[in-house]
């Protein structure tokens, strides 16, 4: 007679898990501690996509025979799969212990550190591998991705043509190559791999956006435009192809002006990607949002392209009457926005801990509204939406989780309770926060009862009730302060039609210091699309369509910091709150928060000072010439009078903008020391795509500024007197 476990592995093999299952649960109530039942049963637990309920057993039989290498590779795998990245990354290592020699394990343990953005880790992984089993081409070409994320561009490009010699074949090494050859600076080469990725591969996405890339750094827009329409025909909700080819687009209203061609979006771009699509609407608002003051049309369409609100309600099978001591959700909602580095991290610690407000801590729901991100909650129906939210952002219930949680593309979300100083909170420095995931979920779920149907913007609000409770809250927290930082029009708009009353808060800074101070990351790292990037932000932000659509203001961070007893009774009245002792202290879930890790005035020894405004005392000009200054100065002057950072004298104002004028189309001073750094010829940098696109901005704030004399619809700024 077969035993239990033959039977069950028998039955396992034969494709019926869930009877295997039974009898494995029946037999370790017996034997409670039995290696192989405990083992298969987590196998076929974990092969069922329940990695959660593989991961105790796991555990049990690591307890049982604690070097074996294969359970650890399976709790790694498990812990993997649920988002405890840390704890997969512990098992890797320990498998290795034993088994140091196999190759496999170095591997996935460098793919795990690679994604954690632990890339020298990663790096000595993949070499370690390579010591074992050199033939590995994949592993060579994942190396030559680590080293170019390292800086080391040309080793990463020899790690990719060893790839190459071993499996000539391979379009997505050729395309690794490719990336690398780019970052290299050497981009008909570029240009050439990447095409041998598509000769091999003819459908492959991410080979066709390398080529789209590089033919947008050379500046042959056209041919960029082309390419990315090719994308979006094999992929089209291919974000990262929808992005350039806005880019694309915007860089060739500038070449298309200089030969007096015809500059409709349209005309020059859209027409052969998919039509009637969100990203198509979300293109078309990007390119209007360069003159805010025409852009309603295309900010409505934008908003009715979104997805349907019904196609967003999830039905509440067990909806009823409110049960009993339902706490009522808070009504009012505020947006915090930020602009550069204007000091949003501060102003959520001070507002962090009003009885009036509900805030979760950091910018961990940034990305709540983002495309995709509501049906990947709502996949498994109204239930499972707290558990599938706590997965998804992991970090709000332990700030040390290195789960990434919805961003912007590119946008580093590994660690981001580290990034953000969470996991040093609380008087002795040495508190991490968390929350507790259980009972968060049975709050949500108790809260849900009380409603037909859930959407985004109600679990939003669903959330901050539960997240209140679990902590234990008794005070009427009428007001949602959402901190939802940087969001991509896609987010941003979602957010709005969710919650159409929403006040919206921008923190600003004085203009040429926030634009060193937000740069200097990028320029050190030689980013230069990224540079480009956050100018045109800045440039574009205080005159947003949204902003004169939704009761809005504009808080410096100079009277935040130096007028904040002023400052911080004016926004409480605006908020319709009372100025509680709270709005002088920084914290976060309650906890002391000692500043953002990021910022030059943290200090590991001692809290930062919310007030005082040390930052004003940096001088300008370590990054932005005199030049480049008069340029970008002239371009912030509205902002600048407005929000009191210059004197109005609109006679110099206007002799600046005749002067200005033929300087917007060369190269800036700060251009000139990126383009000598990667030893790029100046009539090449200017052709390039980024380059462009940047004058493209200058010219549409001059041609606004020039009819005006002012931008229209500007941010009002908060009134403190």
């Amino acid at each position: 007679m077969r035993s239990p476990l033959h039977h069950a592995s028998a039955l396992f093999q034969s494709g019926q898990a869930q009877q295997a299952g039974e009898i494995l649960e029946k037999f370790l109530n017996d034997q409670p501690e039995n290696f192989d039942a405990l083992t298969l049963l987590g196998v076929i637990h974990a092969t069922s996509g329940d990695p959660a309920a593989a991961i105790p057993l796991f555990e049990n039989a690591a307890r049982v025979r604690p070097d074996d290498v294969d359970i650890h590779a399976n709790l790694a795998n498990a812990c993997e799969e649920q988002g405890r990245f840390d704890d997969a990354i512990g098992h890797y290592r320990r498998a290795l212990e034993v088994d140091p020699n196999n190759d496999a394990f170095h591997i996935n343990l460098g793919n795990l550190l690679k994604d954690n953005n632990d890339i020298t880790a990663a790096a000595a992984c993949y070499e370690r591998a390579l010591e074992i089993n050199p033939g590995n081409a994949w592993v060579h070409s994942n190396l030559g991705n680590v080293l170019e994320a390292q800086g080391l561009i040309g080793d990463a490009v020899t790690s990719h043509r060893r790839a190459l010699e071993i499996d000539p074949g391979n379009a997505f090494i050729h395309s690794n190559l490719g990336n690398a050859l780019e970052a290299q600076g050497l981009l008909d080469d570029a240009v050439a791999s990447h095409k041998r990725a598509i000769e091999i591969n003819p459908d492959y996405v991410n080979a066709y956006c390398g080529l789209g890339i590089a033919y947008y750094k050379l500046g042959l827009l056209d041919d960029a435009i082309s390419i990315f329409q090719k994308a979006l025909a094999i992929s089209p909700d291919y974000a990262v192809g929808w992005d350039h080819l806005m880019f694309a687009i915007k860089a060739l209203h500038l070449t298309n002006a200089r030969s007096g061609q015809k500059t409709d979006a349209g005309a020059i771009g859209l027409n052969g990607v998919p039509q009637g699509s969100v990203n198509l609407a979300m293109v078309e608002y990007y390119l209007k949002k360069f003159r805010p003051h025409e852009a309603d049309e295309n900010f409505l369409k934008a908003m009715a392209a979104l997805p349907s609100k019904t196609d967003d309600e999830v039905a509440v099978k067990r909806a009823g009457d409110r049960p009993p001591n339902h706490p009522p959700l808070a009504e009012k909602m505020v947006a915090l926005l930020h602009s550069g580095r204007s000091g949003t991290g501060l102003l959520h610690s001070l507002i962090d801990g009003h009885p009036e407000i509900s805030t979760l801590p950091s910018i961990y729901l940034r990305g709540f509204f983002n495309n995709g991100v509501w049906n990947k909650l709502a996949a498994e129906g109204w239930d499972k939406l707290p558990e599938r939210f706590a997965d998804e952002f992991a970090v709000l219930f332990d700030a040390a989780s290195s789960k990434s949680t919805p961003a912007r593309p590119g946008e580093n979300s590994v660690h981001l309770g580290k990034q953000e100083g969470m996991t040093g909170v609380g008087e002795g420095r040495n508190e991490s926060l968390s929350l507790d995931r259980g009972r968060f979920c049975a709050e949500a779920l108790r809260l849900m009862e009380g409603f037909e149907t859930v959407d985004p913007g109600t679990f939003l609000r669903i959330i901050h009730a539960a997240f209140e409770a679990t902590l234990g809250t008794t005070t009427d927290k009428h007001t949602i302060f959402y901190h939802i930082h940087n969001p991509m029009d896609f987010a941003k708009l979602n957010f709005l039609r969710y919650a159409p009353n929403a006040r919206l808060v921008m923190m600003v800074r004085e203009p040429i210091q926030n634009c060193e101070s937000w740069m200097r990351s990028s320029l050190e790292n030689n980013d230069y699309s990224r540079v480009v990037h956050k100018i045109i932000a800045l440039l574009l932000d205080t005159d947003q369509v949204e902003f004169r659509r939704h009761d809005s203001v504009g808080i410096r961070l100079e009277d935040l910091t130096t007028q904040h007893e002023k400052t911080l009774r004016a926004l409480s009245a605006w908020l319709g709150i009372k100025d509680d002792p709270c709005l002088y202290q920084m914290t976060a879930q309650g906890k002391k928060w000692w500043g953002d890790p990021t910022s030059p005035d943290y200090d590991e020894n001692k809290a930062m000072s919310p007030f005082g405004g040390t930052f004003k005392k940096r001088p300008v000009g370590t990054i932005l010439s005199e030049h480049d200054q008069f340029v970008l100065r002239t371009l912030f002057y509205p902002f600048s009078v407005r929000f009191g950072y210059r004197d109005s004298d609109p006679g110099q104002f206007e002799k600046d903008l005749v002067n200005v004028r033929p300087l917007l189309e060369d190269m800036l001073d700060f251009e000139k020391v990126m383009a000598d750094r990667s030893k790029i010829n100046h009539d090449q940098f200017k052709k390039s795509g980024a380059f462009l696109l940047l004058r493209s901005c200058f010219l549409d704030r001059w041609d606004v500024l020039n009819q005006f004399g002012d931008y229209p619809h500007m941010l009002t700024p908060l009134d403190i007197e």
